[in-house]
């Protein structure tokens, strides 16, 4: 008796290149689908990115194909023929969107939507139309959910919360190094390193003394925001790790012992959801980590710090204080790391896999 074909996936996500939290959630996605033995087609345009990723997320992808042809289907106007005869008889349709509504064909479709979009182009019964050709709606968090279910007119999307490889992130010899992750430069959100720069300085000048700041991200085109970072934390114990491998940001994770984020600060999230943090997949895997977190309330972020596990602000002054107080108190710092551990479980690719595939 022949083997049977094995299902197959095609995936798009037209932000791949910027090689952020939700390009790691959507080759998760083909991870997953590889592991279940599904010939996965990624559309994308050159394996240099691939590559990238693979270094940066330390993502197993092997068997994983790249499609120019499949991604020039996604990322140019086509038409509905073209695309009915390129999908029909595929059994997954996974689809990263840019703040529009496509009508995708497949067996199943998933449309992911990992920015809050306030706007969607085109009538609301043009879009409810264009719905009935999706199974499912994705998003990252239940901040998400609460925005594009107020702007597509619908209660039924699902969240699905980032997969953290949690097993990848342990606790190492704690050092004090308070330390924050997130890109440098942000297509869609600033992260306001700024903020924190200024934040310890305050914490520096007020008589803090044997802790360091350091400050990990990626960095892609203009270096000048960079720079005016560098310039602010000048003459204090504040270090850059720019565009870190991924062993090398585990490592980071490992021996610091408290963790900041200042996505969103002075943003009103109901006015401008998508410049807050929309779940927060750096503070999950420094928790992973026994880091404790310190981070703005804003966004996703609640949805993951708990009274028992870390601090939420909404000023700097806030920030700097909990801190202070944190840094004070040895004991609440072991306390609060180890339900931080317990709590990034919530949130690991076991129950990401789990849930993904209860929806396919």
């Amino acid at each position: 008796m022949l083997d049977s074909q094995p299902k197959t996936a095609v995936i798009f996500d037209p932000y791949l290149d910027t090689l952020g939290g939700g390009e790691r959630y959507t080759l998760t996605v083909a991870q997953t689908l590889l592991n279940q033995g599904y010939q996965v087609i990624l559309a994308w345009r050159d394996q240099a990115t691939l590559k990238q990723a693979i270094t940066r997320f330390g993502l197993p992808l092997e068997g994983l194909e790249l499609s120019a042809e499949y991604y020039h289907l996604f990322s140019q106007k086509n038409s509905l023929l073209a695309r009915h005869r390129a999908l029909k008889d595929i059994d997954l349709v996974f689809i990263v969107s840019d703040g529009s509504i496509p009508i995708l064909f497949g067996k199943k479709t998933l449309l992911h939507y990992q920015v809050p979009f306030t706007s969607i182009n085109r009538s609301v019964w043009l879009n409810r139309l264009k719905l009935l050709s999706i199974n499912h709606i994705v998003v990252n968090s239940t901040f998400t959910k609460s925005v594009i279910d107020r702007t597509l007119h619908t209660t039924k999307s699902i969240v699905l919360y980032p997969p953290i490889d949690t097993s990848s992130f342990t606790p190492g010899k704690k050092q004090p190094i308070i330390l924050n992750v997130g890109r440098f430069t942000s297509p869609s959100h600033s992260k306001r390193q700024d903020v924190l720069i200024s934040a310890f300085k305050q914490l520096v000048d007020g008589g803090l003394t044997d802790w360091k700041l350091v400050l990990a991200g990626g960095q892609t085109g203009s270096d000048t925001q960079l720079k005016a970072f560098m310039t602010q934390a000048k003459g204090y114990p504040i270090e850059f790790e720019i565009n870190p491998e991924f062993d090398h940001l585990r490592q980071l994770y490992a021996h610091s012992s408290i963790f900041w984020h200042s996505a969103g600060f002075e943003v009103d999230e109901v006015l401008n959801p998508e410049a807050v943090e929309h779940f927060g997949m750096s503070t999950v895997e420094a928790m992973a980590a026994g880091c404790v977190p310190v981070v703005i309330n804003k966004g996703g972020q609640p949805e993951i710090v708990t009274p028992d596990t870390g601090f939420l602000w909404n000023t700097v002054d806030e920030l700097v204080t909990q801190t202070r107080r944190l840094i004070g108190e040895p004991e609440k710092i072991l306390e609060l790391s180890q339900n931080a551990q317990r709590r990034a479980l919530d949130f690991s690719t076991d129950r990401f896999q789990t849930t993904l595939m209860s929806l396919i």
